[in-house]
């Protein structure tokens, strides 16, 4: 059954390219595998006995393997048209296979429209990691990108009923804005957002110098909840590293958590990493990985 659910989705990725062999196509993909582990310990049910967390034994997993098929044509006012949609195939999910960035769209001096899943212009301030607390997602709706100088503006709508790759639902539309600055090493950004009467914020500042780079910001969730963060990274040559920290404050609780990354680049477009995560809560479960990974 995960033979043929693999097959399919790549018979169908090929059938994707034939109609548009006029257009250019581009086939790429990510092919990732970890090996990681963490020191959690298994979690029993007080009533039943019953194990309901597994303890963090050492294992092999895939790190959102992807197949992406792109294609973008010119058309007959100029404007360039475009399209894409990836399947995610994994391990860690039996080997079943999903569909992911599906979305169509044109752009030109004006700026960039796409239509589907489109990004979140409210996470244009989330410039220092979000490894505990992510702000936005990948809404359905529609989006405007467009650079104007130094600065990048964003806008997305989504109707109700397309939220989190929900059909139907209530309460309201979600709109939101963003902007982004760029000078000199140094960047801003400022993202904002309303959907069923609660407003998102971030904001955050970047400074990039000899091959490293440092990151602060905040984002408010408007449920009596917010995050600070910040991130530091270096890179030269083959060799990156990476420091992240990033804290939760409100009813929610006063959890933090510290991730520390490095790579090494293997040429051929396939490197090895490694990544340590440090949370501290009341779990203070520390978990770590080795990520062999291959793009093509």
């Amino acid at each position: 059954m995960k033979l043929s659910k693999i097959a399919v989705a790549l018979v169908v990725a090929g059938a994707a390219v034939a109609p548009v062999a006029h257009a250019d196509v581009t086939l790429s993909g990510y092919v990732g595998i970890i090996l990681g582990g963490s020191d959690a310990d298994p979690v029993r049910d007080p009533d039943t006995g019953l194990i309901t967390s597994e303890p963090g034994e050492l294992a092999f997993s895939s790190d959102d393997s992807t197949l992406n098929v792109a294609a973008s044509h010119e058309l007959n006012n100029g404007l360039t048209g475009y399209g894409n949609w990836r399947v995610d195939l994994g391990l860690s999910n039996d080997g079943s296979a999903s569909a992911d960035n599906i979305y169509v769209g044109f752009k030109g001096d004006f700026g960039d429209i796409r239509i589907g899943e489109v990004p979140d212009a409210v996470e244009f301030g989330q410039v220092a990691g979000d490894i505990l607390s992510d702000i936005g997602g990948e809404d359905r709706g529609i989006s405007y990108t467009g650079s104007f100088g130094s600065a990048t503006v964003g806008l997305n709508w989504s109707p109700v009923g397309s939220l989190n790759g929900e059909t139907e639902g209530g309460g309201s539309d979600k709109i939101a804005a963003g902007v982004k600055f760029n000078a000199g090493g140094f960047g801003i950004g400022l993202g904002f957002a309303n959907h069923d009467e609660l407003t998102q914020m971030s904001a955050g500042a970047t400074f990039s110098f000899a091959g490293a780079s440092v990151g602060v910001a905040f984002k408010d969730f408007d449920n009596d909840r917010q995050t600070i963060g910040a991130k530091a990274s270096w890179a030269a040559g083959d060799i990156s590293l990476g420091l992240t920290y990033e804290a939760d404050q409100g009813d929610v609780g006063d959890d933090s958590k510290i991730r520390f990354d490095a790579g090494y680049d293997l040429g051929g477009d396939m490197n090895i990493s490694t990544r340590v995560n440090v949370l501290d809560s009341a779990t203070d479960v520390t978990d770590y990985r080795v990520l062999f990974a291959k793009s093509f």
